[in-house]
């Protein structure tokens, strides 16, 4: 099981999800996984430990970056947040609130780029990395950068551009999501 926590996935060759986005003022790509994958490699896979070590290294950029991180960071939680996806959510931990799923996307981004981008688009990947734990521990990395500019500005984020979309697509069966993911529902046990 050590490939679950240490191995990352191939690069992912598709599109983007944040190409076509109609946000503006976006984080550079790169720039913004990069961030993501050195809080990563720094918390040496500890999930707390990487929130601290992404909102130290936000600290290190300018206001107008870290709104631009934030902006980046919305749109990617706006593209995990589908219907599908809540569904493997589901069926991996055997129940799953829409809160408990919005920390399970923020968690995900935080995994990194490849792990994410490939997932998005096949979602029962995340049987190669997810785990079964108890989601509300997966809410915090959504906050590092209003900590970050805080922290730097004496000021709170400007959050009235960073709006979380209603789920897409259509709802799932509960009764029927761990029928049809065994293998996300046995990492329960």
């Amino acid at each position: 099981m050590l490939y679950r926590t240490w191995l990352d996935f191939p690069p992912y060759p598709g599109q983007s999800p944040l190409q076509g986005t109609n946000v503006e003022g976006l984080m550079e790509e790169d720039r913004f996984w990069s961030l993501i994958h050195e809080s990563r490699r720094r918390a040496r896979g500890n999930y707390e430990t990487q929130l601290d070590e992404l909102t130290d290294l936000l600290e290190g950029e300018r206001s107008v970056e870290i709104v631009a991180f934030q902006r980046a960071f919305t749109a990617l939680v706006n593209r995990a947040n589908h219907f599908r996806n809540w569904e493997c959510a589901y069926a991996l931990n055997w129940g799953c609130s829409d809160d408990l799923f919005h920390y399970f996307c923020t968690w995900w981004i935080g995994q990194g780029k490849n792990k994410f981008y490939w997932s998005i688009r096949y979602p029962r990947l995340l049987f190669f990395f997810a785990v079964r734990d108890s989601m509300q521990q997966y809410e915090g990395l959504e906050y590092c950068a209003g900590q970050a500019h805080e922290n730097l500005t004496g000021r709170e984020l400007p959050t009235e551009d960073f709006e979380y979309a209603d789920t897409q697509g259509r709802i799932f069966n509960e009764d029927m999501a761990i029928i049809k993911h065994p293998a996300l529902a046995l990492l329960a046990w």
